[in-house]
């Protein structure tokens, strides 16, 4: 049962900004809007689904004119509870954002907190239901798409606990290879060359960026990284020649993207829902079922928006059935794939015809942006 706020005096309100879901909940009255969202909203969920929440935060006129901005998006940190300001509410709404939109058809059942001025915007929603809505829910549509790939890749190419090593992205031309013969200058990986690093000296190589003269120092040498950097030393003019061992190219642009793909590997690692990879883990599917899923509950509602008016939250019936059995696996990619590009085909035909504004009236939005705020303000003096 949705909890409708009543009106409260609180003239703090108008002043102060909040940034932290704390700080949100200490101002209860600030939020307009919380529901169930997610699986729980369309109907797809199943027993291991997460909950998430997602809400709409009133801010006052006087909180941007404060050097500082406003909060736009308030969330925890795993993203599981996200409240919108009303302001980036409205401006993702303008451009048709159909998380967003959602919002506005929320099955009642997953509505927690309502309020008066959250109606006010529902009763206005028809403004941002036009053919850029259509056009976004088929692009999001297709990103879910190259989504499910990108995951696909990491379940079938795991990546190791330990972080990249810089050596690992290391060559060699050692001296003796830059002789004349029959293939000069083959760089060789460091596995194969008989120095190591730690025991050289390096030197930049002049106009050659990424390619550093190496020298050969023993045991007394400091190495060539040091404290996470490559370190480069002046060598003395009488050190040139009897100690020049050869030539390192070292690719730190690939080292670095290799951090970065760890990194996103593992935190992806941390903070998924085990139950929806064990299908893909144990080589019963070849793709992410559960975003390909959305794909095509993103395209029927993006359909629906065509037809009817209205984007579908909660599903039921064969349509429900369909993405429930895309859900479980019971399609190859490829039949998937032919599902989704036939919606996508219908939705083409559908879009000039449909009696729908291009997009939002952005000056429209202007002024119901001022109203609802005003309405919110008075309901807290």
């Amino acid at each position: 049962m949705a909890r409708i706020l009543s009106a409260s005096p609180n003239p703090a309100l108008a002043v102060k900004s909040v940034s932290t879901l704390d700080q949100l909940r200490a101002e209860p009255r600030r939020v307009l809007f919380e529901c169930v969202s997610g699986s729980r909203a369309y109907g797809t969920h199943s027993d291991a689904s997460d909950t998430d929440l997602r809400g709409v935060f009133a801010q006052a006129p006087s909180e941007f004119l404060a050097l500082t901005p406003p909060a736009e998006l308030i969330a925890d940190a795993r993203h599981n509870e996200v409240y919108y300001s009303l302001k980036r509410t409205l401006e993702l709404l303008a451009n048709a954002n159909p998380n967003i939109l959602e919002l506005l058809y929320m099955p009642g059942d997953c509505v927690r907190i309502d309020s008066d001025t959250m109606a006010a915007l529902r009763e206005r929603r028809e403004i941002f239901i036009t053919r850029q809505c259509a056009d976004t829910h088929i692009g999001y549509a297709y990103s879910q798409i190259k989504k499910a790939k990108g995951q696909n890749k990491w379940i079938n190419q795991p990546k190791s606990e330990a972080p990249p090593r810089k050596e690992d992205y290391c060559y060699v031309i050692p001296r003796a290879g830059m002789e004349t013969g029959s293939a000069p200058c083959r760089p060789l990986a460091l596995d194969r060359w008989d120095v190591a690093l730690e025991h050289c000296h390096a030197a930049r190589l002049e106009h050659a960026s990424g390619v550093y003269r190496l020298y050969r120092y023993g045991e007394g040498a400091r190495g060539v990284f040091r404290d996470d950097q490559l370190a480069l030393e002046s060598i003395p003019i009488e050190d040139e020649g009897p100690r020049f061992a050869g030539l390192l190219l070292y690719n730190e642009q690939a080292w670095r993207q290799a951090c970065e793909d760890h990194h996103n590997y593992w935190t992806w690692r941390r903070e998924r829902n085990e139950a929806r990879w064990q299908a893909q883990e144990s080589g019963a599917l070849d793709y992410d079922a559960k975003n390909l899923m959305h794909t095509v509950r993103l395209l029927l509602s993006g359909e629906s928006i065509l037809t009817s008016g209205a984007p579908i939250v909660r599903f039921d019936g064969e349509p429900l059935a369909l993405l429930k059995r895309i859900r479980a696996g019971a399609y190859s990619y490829t039949e998937v794939m032919a599902i989704a590009d036939d919606i996508r085909a219908r939705c083409a035909e559908l879009r000039n015809r449909a009696p729908l504004h291009e997009a939002a009236d952005r000056g429209e939005v202007d002024r119901l942006l001022r109203d609802l705020t005003a309405q919110w303000q008075a309901t807290c003096r």
